[in-house]
């Protein structure tokens, strides 16, 4: 078995390779290009054989070629959809013509498995599987065969296909739309309007895979919990034991949500005190506040400060409060005065906490500009939870599982959304965010876990209430927007450099500066083994003469490259890296001794500057890197740093100068340094 899994994995593998390096090849031929897309999507959805055909790289790459203008988008669409429509009509078509026959015939006589979970899939959700399986890669195949030989009529089954297929398609295409649009539209900010864009995406992505995660595994972690809460109400006869016992028993409707919610309420009490506890102490979590601070200013755009300012107005004082009065009105119109209470209470008491405990750490923003507040835990960010959260819980127990996971999904991306936006202009630290969201979210499950104890019975279901949701927060929005767009907080004024003297920098100041990059946590890597006095164009101009190259810029050309199955070293693109958060202003690179090595060089500003007596000169500091291509690593090209190989036997070895007066070599901590001036600084 397993060497038959094996041989079936390079099998795949081998697929994949060629097919994407096709991909490649076509890139320049739009017509051609439109087959391919075609052709994924077809035999994506044919019963087994779909498994092996990568049919959502090509819509990605698709997608990024469209954004790059190289594609027709309406096009990519028609084909897509059309190449969906035709793979599931044919699975439907056999699935109709050989019944319980088509069981012996192959593949599937190798794989009845597959089969038996299709239909176990297809009985439990009816028509809805046909939609639900073309975003479940094992199961996207074979149920359009089980709707076949289940009966179902074609009439039904094509109205669903054709509904599947508009949905599938611009949920796989629209991404690499979005990248590459922001390749081609990015020029001297791309990697920052990539990031932003990138993160928006995760943001999504993330939180949808995370709301169903959590509902797909409830059950067995309840149970799990039940199990251990069991055996110590057997073990503790008194109140608490009692109270123990009522949750487990079958019989109490909601018996599952209120165990749920009670391991919420530990887990998000254990969260706040353990980021209280690292805030006080100044534990490393501090570090990670401040290069990711330092990290989102030096990403920040214009573009960017739009979008997140205008995303914000979802966690508004005017939006919370517009939507405190809708829940408000439809708790009246259930006659439900408890609920009200309980809605009204989590978010009064909930600010008069938060105040308390501001007051009591008085802990600043990361913003200068913003001295009129504190911000631990942040009263925003809880706010917009308990808001959204509660919401969330009261729409959970009125609608379906699916819709349930939609609604939980949906308030997760704008809770993070405007905690992200918060972060972004420096209204309060990543630790403050979290923080006022576990405290926040521990406190709607304790409000839930009263709303349920005192009303376990199920609410009657209101379907409708998403979507009137959905129009309040539209609208109030749509007016926030209207009236004023929201002005983005400006950045906290840079620190002018530290001055020192050439003579005191050469003697000792350069201890001041780091030996080694810090990461996000602040933890060591590559050594900085090089201090280097110039303008950026003097550095620029002194590396180009010595052979040196600045990075590959992400483009169309590099996007391919990352997938192509044979490219150079230099090709690919020189990703900044962040030290204590700020990307690499300026990164070079030279070929190495083969084509799957180069030498890389990147710097980052020190925040001191150099006076000579003449000018002030700003000095930054380097490090050298031997990148080495990973072949295994295919279908995305990989470069690993060789973290064995010396930094100045590589300069030695790849004769790479770098057009600069030494001044000195220095020890730093067992890193050797270099202490470099331009020649006309």
């Amino acid at each position: 078995m397993r060497e038959c899994g094996e041989h079936e994995g390079a099998q795949r593998s081998t697929m994949e390779h060629a097919y994407i390096h096709l991909l490649h090849l076509l890139a320049g031929h739009s017509a051609w290009m439109l087959a391919v897309v075609f052709l994924a999507a077809f035999l994506e959805a044919i019963a087994v054989i779909g498994t092996f055909i990568p049919g959502s790289t090509a819509m990605f790459l698709a997608g990024a070629l469209t954004g790059t203008g190289s594609l027709s988008l309406a096009w990519v669409f028609a084909w897509a959809i059309l190449g969906a429509i035709a793979g599931d009509g044919m699975s439907f078509w056999l699935g109709g013509r050989y019944k319980e026959r088509i069981v012996q015939l192959w593949p599937l006589s190798r794989h009845p498995e597959v089969l038996d979970a299709g239909q176990r899939f297809f009985l439990k959700h009816g028509s809805k599987s046909v939609v639900l399986a073309r975003f479940i890669g094992p199961l996207r195949a074979i149920v359009p065969v089980v709707a076949g030989m289940m009966g179902m009529s074609p009439l039904r089954f094509y109205a669903i296909n054709l509904l599947s297929a508009l949905l599938w398609a611009p949920a796989h295409i629209l991404p690499g739309v979005v990248f590459g649009a922001s390749v081609l539209l990015a020029g001297a900010v791309s990697f920052r309007l990539v990031v932003i864009i990138a993160i928006l995406v995760c943001i999504v992505w993330l939180s949808f895979r995370g709301a169903g995660f959590l509902v797909a595994h409830a059950n067995a972690w309840s149970s799990a919990a039940g199990r251990h809460l069991g055996d110590w109400a057997c073990r503790h006869p008194g109140p608490l034991g009692r109270m123990a016992r009522r949750l487990l028993d079958p019989d109490e409707p909601d018996a599952t949500n209120l165990l749920v919610t009670s391991l919420v309420v530990l887990v998000t009490g254990a969260l706040f005190f353990g980021i209280l506890g690292d805030v006080v102490s100044g534990d490393p979590l501090t570090a990670v506040d401040l290069s990711v601070y330092h990290f989102l200013q030096s990403v920040r755009t214009p573009w960017g400060d739009t979008v997140l300012a205008k995303l914000g107005t979802l966690g508004s004082g005017i939006t919370l409060t517009t939507l405190i009065v809708t829940v408000t009105l439809w708790m009246l119109w259930e006659r439900r005065w408890r609920t009200i209470s309980y809605w009204l209470a989590a978010v009064a008491f909930s600010q008069l906490l938060i105040l308390g405990l501001q007051l009591a750490m008085r802990r600043a923003p990361p913003n200068e500009l913003m001295t009129s507040h504190y911000v631990f835990p942040s009263n925003h960010v809880a706010a917009t939870v308990i808001v959204y959260g509660f919401l969330a819980f009261l729409l959970a127990r009125r609608v379906g599982k699916l819709e349930g996971v939609l609604v939980g999904g949906a308030s997760t991306i704008i809770v993070i959304v405007v905690a992200f936006a918060g972060v972004y202009f420096g209204r309060y630290w990543v630790s403050d965010a979290i923080g006022g969201a576990a405290l926040a979210f521990g406190w709607v499950a304790i409000v839930a876990l009263t709303a349920i104890w005192r009303h376990p019975q199920p609410p009657p279901q209101r379907w409708f209430m998403p979507l009137v949701v959905l129009t309040v927060v539209l609208v109030s929005v749509g007016v926030q927007l209207g009236v004023a767009l929201p002005t983005p907080p400006g950045s906290a004024p840079q620190p002018p450099p530290v001055l020192l003297t050439q003579a005191a920098w050469k003697l000792s100041e350069w201890k001041r500066l780091p030996c080694y990059r810090s990461d996000m946590g602040g933890d060591h890597k590559e050594p900085l083994t090089l201090q280097w006095v110039s303008q950026p164009a003097s550095i620029r101009d002194q590396l180009r003469a010595q052979g040196w190259i600045e990075g590959t810029d992400v483009s169309a050309h590099s996007l391919l490259s990352l997938a192509s199955p044979d490219v150079a070293a230099v090709s690919l693109p020189v990703l900044p890296k962040l030290n204590n958060g700020v990307p690499s202003s300026l990164v070079f690179m030279r070929p190495g001794e083969s084509r799957d090595e180069r030498y890389v060089l990147r710097f980052w500003p020190s925040g001191y500057a150099v006076d000579n007596g003449i000018s002030t000169t700003p000095l930054w500091v380097g490090s050298f890197a031997y990148e080495r291509l990973s072949r295994p690593s295919w279908p995305l090209n990989i470069l690993r740093v060789d973290r064995q190989a010396n930094p100045f036997a590589a300069r030695t070895k790849s004769g790479a100068g770098l057009g600069a007066t030494i001044l000195a070599e220095v020890d730093c901590h067992g890193v050797p340094v270099s202490l470099l001036v331009s020649p006309m600084e």
